[in-house]
């Protein structure tokens, strides 16, 4: 008999499995909705929702000019290696053998984070591998996948600036963190990731912070949330604000 295969959950399970009905999408345990999915998405357009993303696959990628070399692999038509840190580069779906976008985001000169989608994580990391085998021994790139090891939450709708500027000394004003930028910093006393990746017009921010870290960093968003009016959102609404916007 074929081994059942592995159904994977985020280390915010339990908050899920109490208030949310659950789904199965691409190998995670995911919540679907919260209730009435009109509601999720309204929230999101009048004033914020918070949702578990930590099924986006993470790959962590080091090493000397790897965004040069991964500029030319992944055909992107500019030149990743001006990529000033702290920016964040869109992937064609295509460029990583996926069905939708991926980001790349410059932590550093010699250190990157590539996101996609769920389930991707070892397809992207043979194309990120390839241009291992084809770049200058003198570039030592690695990548590691390290989807299992954060947490991620997206904070989106038109609160969620001032949502987490309630938690955060990070500069999130619009002149110096637009759509696509990333920074690390503290946010509720713990190291996170700060992605701003908006959802059509909506703006929207991805937080990564250690799995063990999650409950408590989900928590401390929803605490600061509640003047804002919000709430959470799963799979249902996230497919139809990025189908409609």
């Amino acid at each position: 008999m074929a081994n059942a295969p592995l159904i994977r959950r985020s280390a915010l399970h339990a908050f899920h499995l109490a208030e949310a009905s659950m789904t199965e999408d691409r190998d995670w345990q995911c919540a679907d909705s919260y209730g009435a999915v009109d509601a999720e998405v309204q929230a999101v357009r009048e004033q914020v929702g918070l949702s578990d993303i930590s099924p986006l696959a993470k790959l962590d990628i080091q090493g000397n000019d790897i965004f040069a070399a991964l500029g030319q692999k992944l055909s992107l038509g500019l030149a990743l290696e001006t990529v000033p840190v702290g920016r964040v580069v869109r992937v064609p779906a295509q460029a990583l053998d996926v069905q939708t976008d991926g980001l790349l985001c410059s932590l550093a000169r010699n250190h990157a984070r590539l996101i996609s989608p769920p389930g991707t994580a070892s397809t992207v990391q043979v194309q990120v591998e390839s241009v291992t085998r084809q770049t200058d021994a003198s570039a030592c790139m690695h990548s590691t996948d390290v989807t299992s090891n954060f947490t991620a939450i997206q904070i989106a709708g038109p609160h969620s600036r001032d949502l987490l500027r309630k938690l955060t000394a990070l500069d999130l004003r619009p002149a110096q963190f637009p759509d696509l930028s990333c920074a690390q910093g503290s946010l509720a006393g713990i190291h996170t990731l700060v992605i701003r990746a908006d959802i059509q017009a909506h703006l929207a921010y991805q937080v990564y912070c250690g799995r063990e870290f999650g409950e408590y960093l989900w928590d401390a968003l929803s605490d600061a949330g509640q003047e804002f009016g919000a709430r959470p959102f799963g799979l249902a609404a996230q497919r139809q604000l990025h189908a409609q916007g």
